[in-house]
């Protein structure tokens, strides 16, 4: 994990601007994007075979917790790379997860509920 939260770092640490941009993949990304109006969204893709990139809004600041999401979408992803986890797997809340009211997600469930 440690590995891959630094591979991360050291991509964006070099920046869009000297790498070589896929224009067809550029393209694709643009034109599924410009339409979202339900927030902002910012994508960066490095494809490692052919040592490109394509981005959208790539250097806009987003809010701390849409960071925060990504390294935990890393774990999650390498858990079910890794046999631990399955993408389809059904989960149970348990009132252990609950810690506080609030606009929580996890403060809308029920003990014994099933997603």
């Amino acid at each position: 994990m440690k590995y891959i939260l630094f591979c991360l770092l050291v991509l964006f640490s070099f920046g869009s601007k000297a790498q070589k941009i896929d224009h067809h993949l550029q393209n694709k990304l643009t034109e599924l994007l410009k339409e979202y109006t339900s927030g902002e969204v910012g994508v960066y893709v490095y494809d490692l075979n052919k040592n490109k990139i394509a981005a959208y809004h790539e250097d806009t600041i987003f809010p701390t917790a849409s960071i925060v999401k990504i390294p935990i979408l890393i774990g999650i992803m390498h858990q079910i790379n890794d046999g631990h986890l399955q993408y389809h797997q059904s989960l149970t809340y348990t009132d252990s997860l609950y810690y506080s009211e609030g606009e929580d997600i996890l403060a809308s469930f029920k003990f014994g509920e099933k997603n």
